[in-house]
């Protein structure tokens, strides 16, 4: 997943926005499998939101603060993206059953 992180800084405010530019092609795979990933970012104050739909904005106090809440977001990201990844389809199949 690729995502664009835009950063102004506008009246001694930090303002940051994140967007989903698009998903590899593996990740694709996954999703089309097991549906949309969604992200719960409450305890931020961003609500829930999948993946790809995700378009979040906020501002900060300083610079630290800002970064330190991308980092947050994009470990979120990283960590819902990985169990997406690490799933495997064992129901898919055809079978023969002998009654």
């Amino acid at each position: 997943m690729r995502l664009k992180v835009k950063k102004l800084l506008k009246g001694g405010e930090y303002f940051v926005s994140l967007e989903n530019v698009d998903f590899n092609f593996e990740e694709t795979e996954k999703i089309e499998k097991f549906g949309m990933p969604s992200i719960d970012f409450s305890m931020d104050g961003l609500g829930s939101h999948r993946l790809n739909d995700l378009n979040l904005s906020f501002e900060a106090r300083s610079v630290d603060e800002a970064e330190e809440m991308v980092s947050r977001i994009q470990y979120c990201i990283k960590d819902k993206l990985s169990e997406l990844l690490s799933k495997v389809d064992t129901f898919s199949g055809e079978e023969v059953i002998e009654l």
